[in-house]
């Protein structure tokens, strides 16, 4: 009977127009007037099992509850297809016949996919959307101790489920490559393994939404919102935030907008504060993209399928997979300090250096507040040198700065480093910790008159920062000059010309040192 029975406009109770019928391995989902309704498919895989009435009811049930966490305003309830004498009916007295998950229907060319295929999304789309993921994150139930999921040998295990459909194809994806994987993920697995059960034990990893790729993310009412996340499987949604969040950030990347990537991950990272998961990051990244070649993968072996769909399916998973072969093989990331007194531009550059440069940004500002537990955009109370200004908490949050960008840096990923550093100790630090990563270095140096400088404090509003004239007095007459080593890697930007994002970031490329030894 389903599904060409679902386009009969009379089984609706609105305006119907003429539905449209759209089938996925799991579900029919029928477009009807201002609603889509989802019907769960009786089918069984390993991962998935719909197979029973009570579990499709079951399943309709748990994805309203779960996806309304982050799109409440699509997520409308879920539906009963009925029998009555007049015939098949939603929502009508009769007999119940099958579930559907109720949904508002939106336009699917403001999907983000969609939208990337027309260069419509921006970094402060993808910015906004990384808060809005951190926060839903931080309120998401944190996984039952007990419970079988998250743990180090169950995330080593769906990397190997991945692989196993990969292998099956060798031929067709290149049997070199799927072995070089099959190799690094090995190796990788044991490295990973404490830093996996560490994030575990201290509460990373959560009910999360499980498939976070631009496919289940469209623009609803202007926001970038997630939808279809996975209610079907516990363990394929318990998981550890960054797993989540590196999903998203792999997929924007193999799309060729690394820019919007790291707009994605400096807002994640700013809001949730998880540095630590620059320990498992390429982990993620490399697990996430199998992930999406194992998909693509079995959807070249579907049975009927025309043989241009399944050449398109292999192609996409080549792309996947290369992917994942450049995730595991990217050397460290570049390292920019910024240089100058409060007000002369550091931030404002760094900004819009993040999508420009493909970096996540590091605000002494914001870290300074974070480790005395505050929000970036609490005050402080601390008088000028003391309290949060003194030496000792200066001494920690540039201390931290060092350390956070050596680890992001040693895991692929470029950093910006948004603080004065006017004392030579504090970039000697960073120097040494971009040189245990193994990473090049470069500095913004951020020049303005002084006249300039004082009129620009005294009028910040809303801002982490909490610089006043006369920290800014204090910092002018203690300036350690950058040495003739560290003005060898500079670009130095005046603020009466600030010069093209992309074009400072190119400078900064060109004049960044060599990983030292």
């Amino acid at each position: 009977m389903l599904p060409g029975a679902l386009l009969d406009p009379a089984i609706y109770p609105h305006p119907a127009g003429t539905p449209v019928l759209i089938e996925t391995h799991v579900s029919w989902i029928v477009l009807a007037g201002d609603y889509a309704y989802k019907f769960k498919r009786p089918v069984r895989f390993p991962f998935l099992d719909y197979s029973t009435l009570p579990l499709r009811r079951a399943a309709c049930e748990a994805e309203v509850l779960l996806n309304r966490r982050w799109a409440g305003r699509l997520y409308l309830g879920v539906a009963e297809l009925v029998t009555t004498r007049a015939g098949l009916r939603l929502d009508a007295i009769g007999t119940p016949l099958e579930p559907a998950v109720r949904m508002r229907r939106f336009d699917r060319a403001q999907e983000l996919d969609a939208l990337l295929e027309r260069a419509a999304a921006t970094p402060d789309d993808l910015a906004r959307l990384g808060t809005a993921v951190a926060a839903w994150q931080a309120t998401a139930p944190v996984v039952d101790p007990g419970a079988p999921w998250g743990r180090a040998v169950d995330v080593r295990a769906a990397a190997a489920e991945n692989l196993a459909a990969l292998h099956g194809a060798a031929v067709a994806l290149g049997a070199a490559d799927v072995a070089a994987i099959a190799d690094w993920i090995a190796d990788e697995g044991e490295r990973v393994a404490p830093a996996l059960e560490r994030r575990r034990d201290g509460g990373r990893v959560r009910e999360c939404h499980g498939d976070l790729h631009a496919g289940n993310v469209v623009r609803i009412d202007g926001v970038l919102t997630p939808f279809d996340g996975i209610e079907f499987s516990a363990r394929l949604r318990t998981i550890d935030v960054a797993s989540d969040a590196a999903f998203l950030a792999m997929d924007l990347e193999r799309r060729g907008r690394a820019d919007l990537a790291a707009a994605f991950l400096d807002a994640w990272l700013g809001a949730s504060g998880d540095y630590d998961c620059a320990s498992v990051w390429r982990w993620f990244l490399v697990y996430r993209a199998l992930v999406r070649a194992k998909i693509d993968a079995l959807r070249a072996g579907e049975a009927g399928r025309s043989a241009a769909a399944a050449a398109a399916a292999w192609e996409d998973c080549r792309g996947y997979l290369t992917a994942a072969l450049r995730h595991a093989r990217r050397g460290p990331g570049l390292i920019v300090l910024t240089f100058g007194p409060s007000g002369s531009g550091k931030s404002w550059l760094a900004a819009r250096l993040v999508p420009a440069l493909g970096a996540v940004r590091l605000r002494s500002d914001v870290e300074r507040k974070r480790l005395a537990g505050l929000a970036a955009s609490a005050a402080s109370g601390s008088a000028p040198g003391a309290g949060l200004y003194g030496p000792d908490a200066t001494e920690r949050t540039y201390s931290r700065l060092a350390a956070l960008a050596g680890a992001l840096a040693r895991a692929g990923v470029d950093v910006l480093l948004d603080a004065t550093f006017l004392d030579r100790g504090q970039r000697t630090r960073v120097a040494q910790a971009a040189g245990a990563a193994g990473a090049r270095l470069a500095i913004l140096e951020c020049r303005a008159p002084q006249a300039l400088l004082r009129e620009r404090v005294a009028a910040r509003r809303d801002d982490p920062s909490e610089a006043t004239l006369a920290i800014l007095e204090r910092q002018l007459r203690h300036v350690d000059p950058l040495t003739g080593a560290e003005r060898s890697i500079a670009v130095t930007v005046d603020a009466d010309s600030p010069p093209d994002a992309a074009a400072l970031a190119a400078a900064l490329r060109v004049a960044a040192a060599p990983p030292a030894g």
